[in-house]
């Protein structure tokens, strides 16, 4: 469904007229992806050492989530630090796209992973 250049999940199109429903479901989408990829990050990280490294594996996982959180609010606030209200969501268009890029980087590498597993 579209609205204008925009698709639902396309965030690289905002505009000072993108509907509210749009970035509404947009975000739940972001937030519910968020929430699922949580626990099985954790899980592999965790069960892919000997049971005594447990605790190592879920705090490095715990810490690169949180430096990436910390980074990715950083490189957005950056990108669009300066702007007017009215530039505000084209501005914002590298970051949404370095999102998406992110997002298809981390399901190849799942992909290739869960294959590679597969093939064992």
């Amino acid at each position: 469904m579209g609205f204008g250049r925009v698709e639902l999940g396309d965030l690289t199109g905002l505009g000072a007229h993108t509907p509210y429903a749009l970035l509404l479901g947009a975000y739940l989408l972001i937030g519910v992806g968020v929430g699922f990829a949580n626990a099985p990050i954790t899980n592999t990280a965790v069960s892919g050492l000997p049971r005594e490294r447990a605790g190592v594996a879920g705090a490095i996982t715990s810490t690169a989530r949180q430096l990436g959180a910390a980074i990715g609010v950083a490189v957005a606030g950056g990108l669009v630090a300066g702007q007017g209200a009215d530039q505000l969501a084209r501005a914002s268009h590298p970051g949404w796209l370095l999102v998406a890029l992110c997002g298809a980087a981390l399901f190849l590498v799942a992909y290739t992973a869960r294959r590679t597993g597969a093939d064992r």
